[in-house]
């Protein structure tokens, strides 16, 4: 890990307004008095040294900078119950450690599965597609259940497009109802099925993930 330049007893905020703070001081005012200016000033002194460190695991600059939003908003959020068990500069760097392992992890899990999760959004495509051999099976498991939950007009839109195959135009004309109310009915079940996915993903990344020591 690199060793940061800031004084491991100290915090220096950016030149023309230097400050020199006790990491115990700063961490009852974070903790204690929910003091922005404080906290700003952690982000301030640690952010450059912990985006590179980030950037060094993710080798993207824009997930560098979500791995260390989310550390902080975390820290934030949980602030009176916030305690490093250490120096905090240690902590922050364990914890963007963590945090990019399991960007890591998410993001091979959704690269793996991509074809499988797309299918689902992918117009036209056909129920030998949806059920293709090779493809996760607790995964399929998980779409089946979303699309078997739909209310019944909605479920029945959403196999004519996507497991007959039928145009948007084609189901309305088949079931005798207007254009908009298909566009609405689709709207919907590609809504619901996404939130599925995603509490689906999110409880997977949780379950399997490094713990980010909050």
């Amino acid at each position: 890990m690199k060793t940061s330049s800031v004084n491991k007893t100290c915090l220096t905020d950016a030149p023309g307004n230097i400050q020199e703070v006790s990491e115990d001081t700063l961490l009852q005012r974070i903790r204690i008095e929910s003091h922005k200016e404080s906290f700003e000033l952690l982000f301030r002194t640690y952010y450059q040294e912990l985006h590179v460190y980030a950037y060094s695991y993710l080798k993207e600059k824009e997930a560098a900078e979500d791995v260390i939003q989310t550390v902080f908003m975390r820290i934030w959020s949980k602030r009176e119950e916030w305690n490093p068990g250490g120096t905090i500069q240690s902590y922050l760097f364990q914890a963007v450690k963590n945090e990019s392992l399991n960007a890591l992890r998410k993001r091979r899990f959704l690269t793996e599965h991509r074809e499988n999760i797309l299918t689902v959004f992918r117009e036209n495509s056909s129920a030998e597609t949806a059920t293709e051999p090779g493809t996760d099976s607790e995964l399929q498991k998980q779409i089946e259940i979303a699309i078997d939950n739909l209310p019944d007009r909605c479920r029945q839109i959403f196999l004519l497009n996507r497991r007959s195959g039928l145009t948007y135009r084609e189901i309305a004309e088949h079931l005798d109802i207007s254009l908009n109310t298909v566009n609405t009915q689709m709207g919907r079940a590609l809504y619901t099925l996404r939130n599925h996915l995603v509490r689906y993903l999110s409880a997977y990344v949780a379950a399997t993930s490094v713990a980010t020591f909050f």
